[in-house]
């Protein structure tokens, strides 16, 4: 009985023991099994962090290259405005010294124009000098004729006092002689005024001839400086389109160097 007794406390206490072993191994592993899954969250929150640092540093290098390509599409823009300000330059230059030889030569017109309207001037200034020389003329012309006159209607009268008769056949001779003789002064004076005209048209028209002579000779100048400013004007092309090419060759070689050395 009492053995009895014995052997089930035994019993009791082993399976007390077996439960409190069992107990505490379940425990264990409900704490391993926490503690596994603390592990395995931590290692899920490290790797989450990580993949999260991995894309910010993604994010960074994207807007970073990003950043670089929109300043070589600056530069880019920047080289290419700084051609187009050159070029436009050039242009202005090339207008500015055009303009300039337009304006010579429209001085050098004007400066033609004034020369030939002051020979102009002169010519009529000569020519109203001798109009007025010829009025004198006439006039002292006229004051001879009107004193031989006077002076042979005193002759005639004191010849008529004298032999009234006598004279009256020489008279008429006289008549006839003065008839003639201012017949003739008359012809002798056109003849005269004839050949004054005659002068004065031969110096006109060598004036004129002179005048086309100097201004076919101007034209000719003028023209061989065109020929010379246009020839000057194409090697001065010849020689921008040359050092624009130059330009451009060493701005595409220096391009080419950046974008090795970048890649390097």
């Amino acid at each position: 009985m009492r053995k009895n007794k014995k052997k089930s406390r035994v019993i009791k206490k082993s399976g007390i023991l077996n439960r409190v072993y069992e107990d505490f191994k379940n425990r264990q592993k409900i704490k391993e099994r926490k503690e596994l899954k603390l592990i395995s969250e931590q290692i899920k929150k490290d790797q989450g962090r990580l993949k999260l640092k991995e894309k910010e540093q993604k994010l960074k290098e994207d807007e970073q290259r990003r950043k670089d390509e929109a300043l070589k599409r600056k530069d880019d823009e920047l080289k290419l405005k700084d051609k187009e300000l050159e070029k436009e330059n050039e242009e202005i230059k090339f207008k500015e010294k055009e303009q300039k030889l337009k304006d010579k030569e429209l001085k050098l017109k004007d400066e033609s124009l004034r020369l030939k309207n002051e020979e102009l001037v002169k010519k009529d200034e000569e020519l109203k000098l001798k109009n007025e020389e010829q009025k004198i003329i006439e006039k002292e012309n006229k004051k001879k004729e009107k004193f031989i006159f006077e002076k042979q209607e005193e002759q005639k009268r004191k010849d008529v006092d004298l032999k009234v008769r006598e004279d009256e056949q020489k008279k008429k001779e006289q008549r006839e002689q003065k008839r003639k003789l201012k017949k003739q002064k008359l012809k002798d004076y056109e003849d005269q005024i004839k050949k004054e005209q005659e002068d004065i048209k031969l110096r006109e028209w060598e004036a004129k001839f002179d005048q086309k002579q100097k201004e076919k000779e101007a034209e000719e100048r003028l023209r061989d400086q065109r020929i010379k400013q246009k020839e000057m004007h194409a090697q001065m092309l010849k020689e921008q389109k040359e050092q624009n090419l130059n330009e451009e060759l060493s701005s595409r070689l220096e391009n080419f160097e950046v974008k090795q050395t970048r890649e390097n």
